[in-house]
């Protein structure tokens, strides 16, 4: 179960004539070794993996900087002819054999004609120390997510259903009984996550009960991880806070509502460690005035986001037969899971080359205090606030107030109604401000940018 965007891009970066090697980041179990196994038999490629775990005879070769050495050695113990035209080399689990990292660069600049690809579990805590730091434009950085709603319904055999998502164009009519279709999906994902195994699970006996044993073990594997983690780490603080964070969704984060009985310090740190596992995310408030909103941002100012959607019902502890059969998802936990699931496809809408990254707005006043659950940019580099319902109504008080106070042209607002389009005039101490509202069901979030374009 991978995503398919993924694969084309793998495809494009091994054809190329310059090649950097490949180096995967992402969090554990989002299926970064199974990604390169399907990718190599795809292409046909020979997979040449590497365990970095293993007690290899060619590790200290590494430190020699010398790849076709290194390439020499592992040839000689594997028993194997490395063609650089069919192979690929894998080096998986290197934040178990840190060196690798060292000699990516001298691949690139002394044996390019090899295909280099790398990834391993809790990397991002190696690739924080400085004496592993990456080598800058010598490298091709790949960022891999959970799985989207689109390759869910792929790997559910749902594939009219992403055909007409694909097909949509704003202003089209969606029949009901297909809109009602999938809403329904949607709360099908919303239980099942993007996590691959889950996902797998599922497409084979759609067992709801087997889904969530399987997360739950997922859920428990990043916990024993926490004993991994580099430096000095408090195992039992990580914990508490990764457990407090499904109640802090959605707000931002003040450190003494995880817990008063620890030190602010303390849990930022343990925070900052939940995020490199990336396990959670920060999404930053910016004051959105232009382009980008990275440069607006303030680091002390942000909520957070989990991984993925389906870990976050298990944590929440809800019953996944009840998600499914509910209505409306505003129904559940104040609307949490309809912020997560789009917010996670947001932050996974860019290139997988760049590194991911989502904002909000808020203002902070005592009697006009306003927040807007994301902001993005789109296609042309203006700015768009995208406001959350978990059902079909609710007000947008805080998203006219951005809108105003930043004069956009246009506002994109998800809910589980059929697609809308409103032109709104509202009037300012400043004037008359005109604006589209682009109102979309959940199902259409990977479409989001599309249509904006379209728009």
């Amino acid at each position: 179960m991978i995503n398919r965007d993924c694969l084309s891009y793998l495809k494009e970066w091994c054809y190329r004539s310059k090649r950097k090697p490949m180096l995967i980041r992402g969090a554990r179990q989002v299926g970064k070794t199974t990604l390169v196994r399907m990718f190599a038999e795809q292409e046909d490629f020979q997979l040449v993996e590497l365990n970095m775990e293993k007690p290899w005879r060619f590790i200290p070769t590494l430190n020699d900087l010398n790849p076709r050495r290194t390439i020499e050695a592992i040839e000689f113990e594997l028993h194997i002819d490395i063609d650089p035209k069919r192979s690929i080399i894998f080096f998986d689990e290197v934040q178990s054999c840190p060196p690798v990292l060292s000699l990516l660069r001298y691949f690139y600049e002394e044996a390019p004609e090899y295909r280099i690809m790398v990834t391993g579990s809790l990397l991002e805590f190696v690739l924080a120390e400085p004496k592993f730091s990456i080598p800058v434009g010598r490298i091709e950085l790949f960022y891999l997510g959970p799985l989207t709603f689109q390759e869910f319904l792929l790997a559910t055999g749902e594939d009219k259903a992403v055909a007409k998502l694909e097909s949509y164009r704003l202003g089209d009519t969606i029949q009901e009984p297909i809109h009602e279709k999938l809403n329904h999906l949607v709360r099908i994902f919303n239980v099942v996550g993007g996590m691959p195994e889950p996902i797998s699970c599922f497409a084979q006996d759609r067992s709801f009960k087997e889904v969530e044993r399987v997360k739950a073990e997922i859920i428990e594997t990043f916990r024993l991880d926490f004993n991994k983690y580099h430096g000095k780490s408090n195992p039992q603080l990580l914990t508490m806070v990764f457990d407090s964070m499904p109640r802090l969704m959605g707000k931002k984060l003040i450190y003494s509502h995880i817990t008063p009985n620890y030190r602010s310090n303390d849990l930022a740190k343990a925070v900052e460690q939940l995020c490199l596992a990336r396990i959670i995310t920060k999404i930053f408030h910016s004051h959105a005035n232009g382009i980008p909103l990275a440069a607006e941002k303030n680091e002390r100012f942000f909520k957070m986001m989990l991984l993925d959607v389906g870990l976050l019902l298990t944590q929440l502890n809800l019953i996944p037969t009840e998600i499914e059969q509910v209505g409306e998802l505003n129904l559940v936990n104040n609307g949490v899971l309809a912020e997560q699931f789009i917010g996670q496809h947001l932050y996974q809408a860019q290139p997988h080359y760049r590194v991911p990254e989502l904002f909000y707005w808020a203002r902070e006043r005592k009697s006009s205090s306003a927040e807007v659950d994301y902001v993005i940019t789109d296609d042309f580099n203006n700015v768009v606030p995208v406001e959350i319902k978990a059902g079909g109504t609710g007000r947008l008080r805080s998203l006219h107030i951005m809108v105003l106070e930043k004069s956009l042209p246009r506002a994109v607002r998800f809910c589980s109604d059929q697609p809308t389009i409103f032109t709104e005039r509202r009037k300012t101490a400043k004037g008359t401000v005109d604006f589209k509202l682009i109102s979309l069901p959940h199902y259409l979030v990977q479409q989001l940018q599309r249509l904006l374009s379209e728009s």
